[in-house]
């Protein structure tokens, strides 16, 4: 079986123990919907109601898919996350009081 030729970018990734790659800022909707374990046709339904803002998409003249700004994806999971904090915190009370 042949050895394996390691690039200088491979080796230099394995010994510091740092990627060369860098994460994505904007995610397709494909990307967005694993980083947000939300469902893609979900992710598109956001973008087309303007509850979530998106760079592109079609007939936008800039790239034929919507690319999502990671922060703003965070910013509306944060929002997402405090409404069920609340919901949660409105349950317990009514589950209290009967």
């Amino acid at each position: 079986m042949p050895s394996k030729k390691v690039s200088k970018i491979d080796d230099a990734a394995r010994t510091s123990g740092t990627s060369p790659t860098l994460a994505p800022r904007g995610l397709r909707v494909e990307q967005a919907a694993h980083y947000s374990g939300l469902s893609p046709f979900y992710i598109q339904e956001l973008i087309r109601i303007g509850t979530l803002p998106a760079i592109g998409g079609p007939g936008s003249g800039t790239c034929a898919a919507y690319i999502v700004l990671r922060e703003h994806l965070d910013e509306y999971l944060d929002a997402l996350g405090e409404q069920a904090v609340e919901r949660a915190d409105e349950r317990r009370k009514e589950r209290k009081a009967a």
